[in-house]
């Protein structure tokens, strides 16, 4: 039997998505050494996770393992949060790990960018690209030739259908569908169950059925 390398892997965010993380990184053929959590909550300092210590704050990771080969997972729910706290990680010599769950039904043809998380029954249709940093929730589906963009989320059941494509850092929230070729913009969020059937704006909130434009997008 061939053998698999080992990588040493923390988890930057000890909440839910975290959690998630940790159960998809459990679950996949490759053989992650789950050391811990990273997380700049002092609620969560010394704490325990799903059994694992929460080790220091995201900074002080970072110089913990310094010159170390070590993976990062980077499991925060809020896209320019996760954003940022990538970056940082990559700049301080972490490696992005790309999590996909063994359910998940990836095209040959497509493509998952570094960092991404592709959850329990996930799918990615042929000539699709999901870039980097992106969370892919349980459930969702992305339809054939379509881009997601880096930083971007969608969420549980969520519906992209053939040709969409979303701007960096866009967010669709559960059950939310788009008609073929629409494009969500940079930072926009279509709200849960909504239906986007015209393009949504940059930085804006959509909602309904079909989707109208409600208000600026929360960026934080």
């Amino acid at each position: 039997m061939e053998e698999i390398p080992v990588k040493r892997l923390i988890i930057a965010g000890a909440g839910g998505a975290g959690c998630e993380a940790f159960l998809v990184a459990s679950r996949m053929r490759e053989e992650w050494e789950l050391i811990g959590f990273c997380d700049d909550s002092p609620a969560l300092k010394g704490a325990f996770v799903e059994g694992l210590p929460v080790i220091d704050s995201i900074g002080g990771a970072i110089g913990r393992f310094a010159g170390q080969e070590l993976w990062f997972h980077c499991a925060i729910g809020r896209n320019e949060t996760r954003k940022r706290t990538a970056e940082k990680l990559e700049s301080g010599g972490l490696l992005p790990a790309t999590l996909v769950d063994p359910t998940a039904v990836v095209a040959r043809s497509a493509s998952i960018g570094e960092g991404s998380y592709v959850g329990p029954f996930v799918f990615v249709g042929p000539g699709s690209r999901v870039g980097r940093h992106v969370l892919m929730n349980v459930s969702a589906s992305v339809g054939h030739d379509s881009t997601v963009g880096d930083y971007c989320q969608v969420c549980p059941g969520a519906r992209l259908s053939g040709g969409t494509a979303m701007g960096e850092g866009a967010f669709v929230g559960s059950n939310g569908v788009t008609v073929p070729l629409v494009r969500i913009g940079e930072w926009a969020t279509l709200g849960a169950a909504s239906l986007a059937a015209r393009d949504v704006p940059a930085r804006v909130t959509s909602i309904g059925v079909p989707a109208a434009v409600r208000a600026p997008a929360a960026i934080s």
